[in-house]
């Protein structure tokens, strides 16, 4: 059955719109329908500024800077994006520098509107201030071990009634797997590599929870380009749209693997001074330690299906090489990194 009854032809005032994937929303159309709901002082102004895996829309108001996200339909339910407000809200109360949901005068934080592809989720956030910390630099990122250390401290008591899947391993590998092999069109062999791989890292896993790995709130995606840093050195995390709870070693994982795995770190200089600053405001286990490298492998081939995800409207030029590449890598990173659990 064809998804448009009735196509569009010059003249033609009853026609149907044509089903669209993903929609980009009027700057207009928020200002006078979404922004006009919260408390931002003058006339708010609102400009798109990227299209990502959500998007997001630069707010200035008399009352400063602002974040508007939109996200994209399908990707995240209502609960989903209650729990991540209520993690930003329970860090605030701890005092760790966050970019904060805003309210309406409503009191509500998120709302969701009807665009052409579906229910979209929406949010305001405040603007995290400062600048990017330097991801080259080791001093900063070992500003961001600390800050990292911090947030993980202080969610160690956290608690939501708002229901949102875990960072397991059903999240990390079945459900990769299921996304990466529909546009999949490599060699029989290499998927089988993958496959195999995924059930070697699974087995790791497996046995590393069984000798103790932290388990708590993760930011899910905590590179330095989802961090700011003031001239008072304060660093403000933003972007929790992959918080969820997890074991803590993913997280730092996370990090690794945007330095480590890509050869941006070659003497891991980077990675070095992250562990100090981290180590000295909460401890990690040699069990943790050993599993790190198993986590970066995971991050790969959940981040290659993120990519995957993002192909019907972002489109599939370069994702068979983007999967090459990551075969490649991930063949070069099992070679160099064990996987051995410590004696």
């Amino acid at each position: 059955m064809s998804h448009v009854s009735q196509l569009a032809v010059d003249g033609d005032s009853n026609a149907v719109t044509f089903p669209v994937i993903h929609s980009i929303l009027s700057t207009e159309a928020l200002c006078a329908e979404i922004l006009t709901q919260y408390d931002l002082g003058d006339q708010a102004e609102c400009q798109f500024l990227v299209r990502g895996v959500n998007d997001t829309y630069l707010v200035q108001s008399s009352h400063g800077q602002f974040i508007l996200r939109v996200y994209r339909s399908g990707w995240r339910v209502v609960s989903d994006v209650l729990f991540e407000i209520d993690v930003l809200q329970h860090l605030e109360r701890k005092g760790v520098p966050v970019s904060l949901p805003i309210a309406r005068r409503d009191g509500g934080f998120a709302q969701t509107i009807q665009a052409p592809e579906g229910p979209r989720q929406l949010v305001l956030f405040s603007y995290a201030p400062g600048v990017p910390l330097d991801r080259h630099g080791a001093t900063d990122s070992y500003k961001h071990g600390k800050a990292l250390a911090k947030l993980h401290n202080a969610t160690d008591d956290f608690a939501s009634s708002h229901v949102r899947g875990a960072l397991d391993l059903s999240s990390l590998i079945d459900q990769s797997l299921r996304v990466i092999q529909p546009v999949y069109c490599g060699s029989s062999a290499d998927w089988s590599y993958l496959q195999e791989l995924a059930e070697r890292l699974r087995f790791q896993v497996q046995q590393f929870v069984t000798q103790g790995l932290d388990w708590g709130v993760c930011h899910g995606d905590c590179h330095l380009l989802n961090e700011h840093i003031s001239d008072d050195q304060t660093i403000t995390f933003f972007d929790f749209d992959c918080c969820a709870l997890g074991w803590r070693a993913y997280d730092l994982a996370i990090v690794r693997w945007s330095e480590g795995f890509y050869q941006m770190d070659p003497q891991d200089l980077l990675w070095q001074a992250f562990l100090k600053g981290y180590t000295e405001c909460r401890p990690l286990s040699e069990i943790e330690l050993a599993s790190i490298p198993t986590f970066v492998a995971l991050r790969e081939i959940w981040h290659t299906a993120l990519v995957a995800t993002l192909q019907p409207d972002m489109g599939s030029q370069g994702f068979d090489k983007l999967l090459q590449r990551t075969l490649r890598l991930l063949r070069a990173w099992e070679t160099t990194n064990a996987f051995a659990l410590p004696e």
